[in-house]
């Protein structure tokens, strides 16, 4: 982590060790060679002077959580063609930029890369991590603000997104728990079987996934199931004013997951969405009630 460094002490700390991911949250403005990052008052990188740097440092992912990064500079009221910083960063070999088009708020933008980061850390092409937290954004605010749309990804045609590899294959892992992190206090759940007689299957450290293959914490078979179907897990996440924290459903399969809503059954495909205790889902033709100890149940 650097607190506004220098140009050259940035320089030093990116060619020290091999860094997969350039994190930027800062000041700068838009120019036709990528704008200009503000790293202090007295200290400024240009989009030009930046991407030479990362890409001779081998960064693959770009990220900038400023309102500027993916917007053009202005000529005589027109938009400068591939001038953005992403563009321009593109343009020099970085394989991917995530850039915000407009202003967006701390704590969306916050909701915003805690999902992504996680996503990541699971191993999730940049694509698909882009594609979930937007989704996060989505169903945190639904359509009354603009959030989920802010966020622009770039990604050069030849590069395949995958940021993670297994470790077998020798690339560094991004850490499942970092030293400073607080570990959440995570209330017991598990699912029911709707139409079977059993206790359910509990979800044990706050996570639980689904699906046809037995490498899933809950293996179900049968039409409609997909190998790898869904996962239900607990997070706390950013919200205007504080702190949010509840399990979340996301869908991966191919043909979605039922949730029954006021007496009818909605299609989650593809989705990530909050869940409450007293949940019915179907997974296939698998119906199970989703139950958090110590909750009063939906409905």
């Amino acid at each position: 982590l650097l607190i506004q460094p220098t140009p050259s002490e940035l320089t030093a700390y990116l060619e020290s060790k091999h860094y997969n991911v350039l994190f930027y949250s800062g000041h700068g403005m838009p120019g036709p060679d990528g704008g200009m990052l503000y790293l202090r008052p007295e200290a400024t990188l240009n989009g030009t002077e930046l991407a030479q740097l990362l890409t001779r440092c081998r960064i693959k992912l770009a990220v900038f959580n400023a309102c500027w990064g993916a917007q053009p500079d202005m000529r005589d009221g027109y938009p400068i063609p591939r001038s953005s910083l992403a563009e321009v960063l593109i343009h020099h070999g970085v394989p991917a930029v995530l850039a915000m088009r407009d202003t967006i708020a701390d704590h969306e933008a916050l909701s915003f890369i805690q999902v992504f980061a996680r996503s990541l850390s699971e191993r999730l092409p940049i694509d698909e991590a882009v594609a979930v937290s937007r989704q996060h954004l989505l169903t945190l605010y639904r359509f009354n603000q603009p959030a989920w749309t802010l966020p622009v990804l770039y990604m050069h045609p030849e590069f395949d997104g995958e940021l993670l590899r297994s470790p077998l294959e020798g690339t560094t892992e991004m850490p499942e728990s970092p030293s400073n992190w607080v570990e959440p206090n995570i209330p017991s759940a598990s699912l029911r079987p709707l139409e079977t007689a059993g206790s359910g299957w509990p979800i044990h450290g706050g996570r639980m996934r689904i699906g046809g293959l037995d490498t899933n914490d809950l293996v179900l078979r049968g039409a409609g199931v997909s190998r790898q179907h869904a996962e239900i897990f607990y997070r706390d996440c950013a919200i205007e004013g504080g702190m949010k924290s509840g399990y979340f459903l996301r869908d991966f399969s191919r043909y979605g997951t039922l949730m029954l809503m006021d007496n009818r059954w909605y299609r989650i495909h593809r989705q990530e969405i909050p869940l409450q205790s007293g949940t019915r889902l179907c997974f296939g033709t698998h119906r199970v009630e989703f139950l958090v100890d110590g909750t009063d149940r939906v409905g």
